[in-house]
C-alpha cells in the first residue's frame, strides 16, 4: 500500500513559524519539545508510579514557566502543533516506516546552523544500521526466554537509531510495542525531549535519560513512556532480571 506523508510535517513547520513572534524560532521549537514531553510524562504518571511527586511537580512548574512566555494567541498554536506531529507520526507508522520526524523538522527549519552545528543521522541510514545489527534468531531466543529484549542507544539524538531498529524488527515479525524495551541516553536535554516525545507517540515501551554515557553523570530523573507505565514494564524488567539470575545460578551449579 502506498502512503503519502509530509503534509502534517509541513503544517507543523508553518505553526512553529507563526508562533515565533517575540520568541525566536529556535526557542519555539525547543519549547514545543519540552512542553510536549512534560505533558506526556505528567499526564501518564499522575499517581507517581514511575516518577516521584517531586519530579512531577518540577516538570509541571517548568511547563508553566515556558507557556507563560507566550500570549493567548500563541499558546493556542501549541496544541495544534501536537496534533500535526501526531498525524505525521501516525502516517509513518501506517506506512511501516517509523521516522525521526522532529529531526526532519529541525533541519527544515535550518536550526542545525545555530545549535552547535549538530546534525541528525538520516533515517534511511539508521534503517540500514538497524538491519545490520538485528540478529533475528538471537532476538527470538531472548524473547522466548525472558518475554522481551532490551536495546540501548547511548547517544540517541532524536531517536532515529531506535526507529531504525524498530523498523527492522517489525519486518522480522517482532512487536516493538510488546517485545522490545528501548533504553536511550543523550547528554543534550533537547535530544532527550525529542526522542521521548516520538518514542511515546510511536507506542514504544521506553526509558530516556539525560546522561553523559562516558562519565555516567546523570542529569535529572528518567523519562518513562506511557506504554512503559501502563503495561507494567517495571515489573516485567524485575521478572526478567530474576529469571536471568536463576538461569545463571543454575548454569553455575551444573558446571561445578
Amino acid at each position: 500500500m502506498s502512503w503519502r506523508y509530509g503534509e502534517h510535517r509541513k503544517e507543523l513547520i508553518k505553526l512553529m513559524r507563526k508562533a515565533s513572534g517575540k520568541n525566536s524560532l529556535w526557542n519555539v521549537f525547543d519549547d514545543f519539545c519540552t512542553m510536549t514531553a512534560i505533558s506526556i510524562a505528567n499526564s501518564s504518571d499522575i499517581y507517581h508510579v514511575a516518577t516521584s511527586e517531586e519530579t512531577w511537580q518540577k516538570r509541571e512548574q517548568k511547563y508553566l514557566e515556558i507557556i507563560g512566555k507566550y500570549d493567548e494567541t500563541e499558546r493556542a498554536l501549541f496544541p495544534q502543533m501536537v496534533g500535526e506531529l501526531v498525524g505525521e507520526l501516525e502516517e509513518r507508522a501506517h506506512a511501516e516506516e517509523l521516522t525521526d520526524v522532529l529531526g526532519e523538522v529541525f533541519h527544515e527549519l535550518e536550526l542545525h546552523n545555530k545549535w552547535r552545528g549538530q546534525f541528525f543521522t538520516p533515517q534511511h541510514v539508521c534503517n540500514m544500521m538497524g538491519r545490520m545489527v538485528l540478529d533475528p534468531d538471537n532476538l527470538r531466543k531472548k524473547v522466548k526466554a525472558y518475554g522481551y529484549v532490551s536495546i540501548n542507544e547511548p547517544a540517541c539524538g532524536a531517536g532515529a537509531m531506535l526507529y531504525g531498529f524498530a523498523n527492522a524488527a517489525r519486518k522480522e515479525g517482532f512487536s516493538y510495542c510488546h517485545e522490545i524495551l528501548f533504553v536511550a541516553n543523550d547528554v543534550d536535554e533537547r535530544c532527550v525531549n525529542m526522542a521521548y516525545v516520538q518514542c511515546s507517540l510511536y507506542g514504544f515501551p521506553a526509558v530516556l535519560v539525560q546522561q553523559n554515557t562516558l562519565s555516567l553523570e546523570t542529569y535529572g530523573a528518567p523519562w518513562y513512556s506511557p506504554v512503559y507505565i501502563f503495561e507494567g514494564w517495571h515489573w516485567r524488567e524485575k521478572h526478567a532480571h530474576d529469571l536471568q539470575l536463576a538461569n545463571e545460578e543454575l548454569t553455575l551449579a551444573l558446571s561445578e
